[in-house]
């Protein structure tokens, strides 16, 4: 297989098996909302994952991006025992980082859970500390497995190896989420116990799904270990790095890679230990503090995530040929590729987060519940989406043009903004100041990132605003077309119940579709992002000039 195809191939294998887990990952929050019953029953699992997601990335610390780029580098060299020492003795260090991160989170647990609730006192309503202590330990077992399974990933794509990748991903999820579902449901429903006792289940599924992840990849790792041998019988390159120098290069790699990967965790590790002190300081009552986080921080993020997904995609295919563009000097092809990547991003989310605004009350019915509080916070959330996408994809452009020291002041100058405005703004909006603070947080992240694209890449982003305004403009009318479709239809069904809910979000997602389709291949913004495919759409229809 030439390089040009597998570069394509194994993009296209990595950027699948994301967005099949990115999907899997939204839609199993319905049925599982379902068993629980309610934002305040869900409400431990939720406060158990924003911790996990931080030991994660500090366990890991970046060391499976690293060690992909480290093996790839002396592969290309020849020297395969250089690799074979990385991967042999990083299993091994991944399992000692794994046992320390478990302890750590073990013992921070009861720390965790009494600066995230406002108070500790199942009387005034909502979780006691020992029940979030509970659950955070029983999560931090997880911490065990997942630097490992990480690395091992690492190490097939430094072999150029995608396919363990991103079959093992979606392994995992399925694993976790069917072990969520049915076991959520036979503690509820067939042993009769606590919510509770259903939420450590369900969070200790994730510990099932990074097992049945590492069974996937040493799977594939007795399947690839013969032609592995052989490379290794074959290297007469004499290179030798000692165990000190390794790991230096390998922390050398890491540390960006874990910064960026930290960037959204913190975020929401912020509105965790801020989010209910500041509404008990804003005299909200303790019994919704709950409630309220677990729509801030997991109901209404999973929706709003929908449209993100494909930015995840992007930022993984994006870095290679960028970075190939870069170090090749073909400035023009490097600033074709990161106008057309923005053109694209922001043709398909912006409209979605827009449609997702117009329609936040019967999309929250179709996902949860008639809930009118959640709703707003949908809409309010919604356009968040925009920047989180572009923060996604710019700051893996950073890394393509080897900029990505940069981009690690930047996330942590985004990190102080969110920590400094997150309890005044909830103290004077409430819940939605944390949205609005995570907002301000975003644009200021992205405006560093432009600044620092435009400087360093020389990317002159003149077409791209002209891209964006009328993207803007035409999502705004597409907006306007699905809330008057709303408004007539409430008259015929009631948004209040679900068949009611989602006949309005499907007729209302297909008139949004049919009105921003047709304008923007009326106006030709289309082919600026999909190629040929409104010319072929105008030839069957013959009516769109």
């Amino acid at each position: 297989m030439s390089e040009s195809k597998e570069l394509v191939r194994g993009t296209f294998l990595i950027t699948l098996s994301i967005l099949i887990t990115k999907v899997l990952g939204v839609l199993f929050i319905i049925p599982f909302y379902a068993i629980v019953g309610g934002e305040e029953n869900l409400a431990p699992f939720n406060y158990a994952y924003a911790p996990y997601n931080i030991a994660i990335a500090v366990a890991t610390a970046g060391v499976p991006l690293a060690a992909s780029k480290y093996v790839s580098k002396y592969n290309a060299l020849g020297a395969y025992k250089v690799s074979q020492k990385l991967y042999k003795s990083s299993f091994i260090v991944m399992t000692v980082t794994g046992i320390v991160g478990f302890a750590v989170l073990y013992f921070l647990a009861p720390t965790i859970a009494s600066i995230t609730l406002a108070q500790d006192s199942k009387d005034s309503g909502g979780w006691s500390v020992a029940d979030i202590t509970w659950i955070i330990r029983i999560i931090s077992v997880v911490v065990i497995f997942i630097p490992l399974l990480a690395t091992w990933r690492g190490v097939f794509q430094g072999y150029k190896s995608m396919g363990p990748t991103a079959v093992s991903e979606v392994t995992e999820q399925i694993a976790r989420i069917l072990f969520i579902l049915i076991g959520s449901y036979v503690v509820l429903n067939i042993m009769n116990g606590s919510v509770l006792l259903a939420n450590g289940v369900a969070t200790f599924a994730a510990a099932i799904g990074a097992i049945m992840g590492i069974f996937t990849l040493w799977y594939y790792w007795r399947k690839r270990k013969p032609n592995i041998e052989k490379m290794v019988a074959t290297d007469d390159t004499g290179i030798t790095v000692s165990y000190g120098k390794m790991y230096k290069e390998i922390i050398s790699y890491s540390i960006p890679f874990v910064i960026v990967s930290l960037n959204f965790p913190l975020f929401n590790i912020v509105d965790q230990f801020t989010h209910n002190n500041a509404l008990g300081l804003a005299g909200v009552p303790q019994e919704l503090h709950d409630q309220f986080f677990t729509m801030l921080n997991m109901t209404t993020n999973k929706i709003v995530m929908i449209p993100t997904s494909l930015a995840s995609g992007f930022a993984v295919s994006l870095i290679p040929f960028i970075t190939k563009t870069y170090a090749t000097g073909q400035l023009d092809n490097m600033h074709r590729q990161i106008r057309t990547s923005l053109g694209v991003l922001m043709y398909i989310t912006v409209p979605a987060s827009l449609g997702i605004m117009a329609l936040a009350l019967p999309l929250y019915n179709v996902f949860y519940s008639y809930n009118v509080e959640g709703s707003h916070l949908l809409f309010y959330y919604a356009p968040v989406a925009i920047l989180i996408a572009l923060l996604s994809v710019t700051a893996s452009m950073l890394q393509g043009i080897d900029k990505q020291k940069l981009t690690v002041f930047v996330i942590l100058a985004a990190v102080v903004i969110k920590i400094v405005l997150n309890t005044p703004l909830i103290y004077m909006f409430h819940t939605s100041g944390a949205i609005l603070s995570t907002a301000i947080a975003l644009l200021f992240a992205n405006i560093c990132n432009f600044v620092i694209l435009k400087k360093y890449a020389k990317f002159n982003f003149s077409e791209t605003w002209l891209h964006f305004a009328k993207i803007f403009l035409f999502g705004f009318i597409m907006m306007l077309a699905v809330e008057l479709t709303y408004f007539i239809l409430q008259f015929i069904v009631s948004p209040e119940s679900k068949m009611g809910a989602l006949i309005i979000v499907v007729v209302g997602v297909i008139v949004g579709i049919l009105v921003y389709g047709i304008i923007t291949m009326k106006t030709h913004l289309a082919d600026q992002f999909l190629g040929e495919i409104p010319n072929k759409i105008r030839r069957k229809l013959g009516v769109i000039k």
